[in-house]
C-alpha cells in the first residue's frame, strides 16, 4: 500500500496548476489517447470523465460517443473552474472518486486517466464505480503502479531518507483488487512507458507544473538544500539515455464491465 494521500493538498496542488497544466501533460495526453482507443466501441448514452482535470479528455470521449451526454468531475475545483472556461458545452461536479455523489446505475461508462492513483484505496474506487455504473457498462481507467519514477527515487536515495517520490500501489496488489470487485475484466495491461527531458531541471519543472509533485504525508517538510540537490541532479545524470533523461511510468490499463 501506498502512504496516505493528503487530499486536501492534492485538490490545492492540482487547483494551483490548472493554468499551465496542458503545456506540460504530453505524457498524460497520449496516454489519453491510447485509453479512448481501449473504452468500448458501442453506444454510450451517459459518460463520466472522472478526474476529468482540465477537461483535455471531454472532447474525445464526444468524438468517440457523439450521443452521450458527457459529465465532468474532479477533486480540484480549480482545474473544473479551467475545464469549464475552456470547454463550456459540457457539465461538471466536484467528486472524490472514493465517494462519489451520484446515485446508482446512473452511467454507462465511467473513464478515468491517470487520476486514481491519488486516491487511498484502489479497491474503494472500484466498488464506487461499480455502484454508479448500470449493468452492462464499463469503467475504463488508467493509474499508476509502483516503479512510477524509478530513477528520480533511486537518484534521491542517493542523497538523503526523506521521500521525495510519490509511491504509488504494488501492480499485483492492483491486479488482486480488481480481481477480488465485482467488476468483470475485458482488458487489462501493465506497461511501462517513458516521458524524456533535456535536463534535470525540465523533468523536475514539469512534474511541478502539472500538481504531480510528492503529496503524500510521508513527504520531508522544509526547503531542501543547494548542495542536496546538486548531488540528486549529479545522480540522476546516470539515468541519461541518447533520447534524454527519462521519467517512467508504470502504468496500469483497463477496460472494466459490470455485469448484467
Amino acid at each position: 500500500m501506498h502512504d496516505v494521500i493528503a487530499k486536501q493538498a492534492v485538490a490545492k496542488s492540482f487547483s494551483n496548476a490548472a493554468k499551465e497544466y496542458d503545456q506540460f501533460a504530453r505524457f498524460q495526453h497520449e496516454l489519453a489517447k491510447s485509453l479512448i482507443d481501449m473504452s468500448p466501441n458501442e453506444r454510450k448514452q451517459n459518460i463520466l470523465d472522472l478526474g476529468c482535470g482540465t477537461g483535455y479528455c471531454l472532447p474525445l470521449l464526444s468524438q468517440q460517443y457523439p450521443q452521450a451526454s458527457i459529465l465532468g468531475a474532479d477533486i480540484a475545483p480549480g482545474m473544473l473552474a479551467f475545464a469549464q472556461q475552456q470547454h463550456p458545452e459540457f457539465q461538471y461536479a466536484v467528486a472524490d472518486a472514493e465517494n462519489l455523489p451520484f446515485p446508482e446505475d446512473q452511467f454507462d461508462l465511467i473513464f478515468s486517466n491517470l487520476a486514481v492513483q491519488w486516491c487511498d484505496d484502489f479497491s474503494q474506487v472500484l466498488t464506487q464505480a461499480y455502484k454508479c455504473l448500470k449493468p452492462g457498462g464499463h469503467l475504463v481507467l488508467s493509474t499508476l503502479a509502483d516503479g512510477t519514477l524509478l530513477e528520480l527515487k533511486q537518484a534521491w536515495s542517493q542523497v538523503d531518507q526523506h521521500q521525495h517520490v510519490n509511491q504509488f500501489d504494488d501492480e499485483q496488489d492492483l491486479k488482486n483488487m480488481i480481481k477480488i470487485s465485482p467488476l468483470v475484466v475485458e482488458q487489462l495491461h501493465i506497461s511501462t512507458l517513458y516521458d524524456f527531458h533535456s535536463d534535470v531541471r525540465s523533468l523536475t519543472d514539469s512534474l511541478k507544473r502539472i500538481g504531480a509533485h510528492n503529496i503524500t504525508d510521508g513527504r520531508a517538510k522544509g526547503l531542501t538544500s543547494p548542495r542536496a540537490v546538486k548531488q540528486f541532479m549529479q545522480a540522476m545524470e546516470s539515468f541519461r539515455q541518447e533520447a534524454g533523461l527519462p521519467a517512467s511510468y508504470r502504468v496500469l490499463s483497463a477496460c472494466l464491465v459490470k455485469p448484467n
